[in-house]
């Protein structure tokens, strides 16, 4: 983990809620590459975000952390009306290895958009062979 100066991290949480969906995106992904803890409730909030490139980020950036605080709200995303969200969201549930992961992801590896579907069922074997 990389210790931003406070200040910086601040922006950056300040950024996440109240700038434009590019500087929300940003900050998304500037706090992924911080892997400060702190920002996990933030980054799970920024996953409701009206713009589905925010809620994309999020959902990526969240998969940088080993939290259980992110399994459900990464499971719920497998839902998401936009592909690239329900497909960042495998992605995050790959990278978090946890168990409750596994049928959510079987449902999404018969997804209709194609790249999820296939997302889907390789984070879901991921999941699966640390069982």
């Amino acid at each position: 983990m990389v210790k931003a100066p406070e200040h910086n991290f601040k922006y950056l949480i300040g950024e996440l809620k109240n700038g434009t969906w590019r500087q929300k995106e940003d900050a998304a992904v500037l706090l992924a590459e911080l892997a400060d803890p702190r920002a996990i409730d933030p980054l799970i909030n920024a996953l409701d975000d009206e713009d589905c490139h925010v809620r994309e980020a999020a959902a990526l950036s969240l998969a940088v952390f080993s939290d259980e605080r992110t399994i459900e709200p990464l499971i719920n995303k497998l839902n998401d009306e936009d592909a690239s969200v329900r497909y960042a969201a495998a992605i995050g549930l790959s990278a978090a290895g946890d168990k409750r992961a596994i049928g959510p992801l079987e449902k999404a590896s018969q997804d209709d958009n194609p790249v999820v579907k296939k997302v889907a069922q390789m984070a879901l074997n991921s999941v699966k062979e640390r069982k």
